[in-house]
């Protein structure tokens, strides 16, 4: 993958993180916030967002950026298609998941709510695995044939 590709993958895909944040946590998520706000989430005082908001965009750039740099080095075979669910399923898996797990081991979220938002971020998971491999094009590695031994 050359570095333009790489650039054009991740900013593509940190817009789409970007969007989907906004629409699965803005408006999907938002009545069930309702009950949170104050206690376990920020509130934004005469409309406007707190300053904290601002990491949301470096997290995002967190996970795509290795993601992108990921997809380049791994055997990812298959279609396009293929390698982007598996790359959006690992993205989930080392990103989403673990955090929204720990969150609710730490404070008093309900089961079904954090089953809601590991859902909606699989979903957003694989638009942005699908994402990187749409712009970013084939994996650099082939993907590794099973090795066969000379008496099998």
């Amino acid at each position: 993958m050359t570095r333009g590709r790489a650039i054009a993958a991740a900013i593509a895909a940190f817009l789409v993180a970007q969007v989907a944040a906004v629409v699965i946590h803005g408006v999907i998520l938002s009545a069930d916030y309702q009950p949170f706000e104050g206690t376990l989430l920020r509130t934004s005082g005469a409309g406007t967002l707190p300053w904290q908001m601002l990491f949301l965009p470096v997290v995002h750039l967190a996970l795509i950026v290795p993601l992108v740099w990921l997809y380049g080095r791994l055997p990812l075979g298959g279609t396009a298609l293929v390698r982007g669910v598996k790359l959006g399923v690992l993205g989930w898996t080392i990103g989403q998941l673990p955090v929204w797990l720990l969150w609710y081991a730490q404070q008093p979220w309900p089961g079904h709510l954090v089953l809601k938002q590991l859902g909606l971020e699989l979903v957003a998971s694989l638009a942005i695995g699908l994402t990187i491999a749409l712009v970013a094009g084939a994996s650099a590695v082939p993907a590794r044939r099973p090795v066969v031994s000379a008496g099998s």
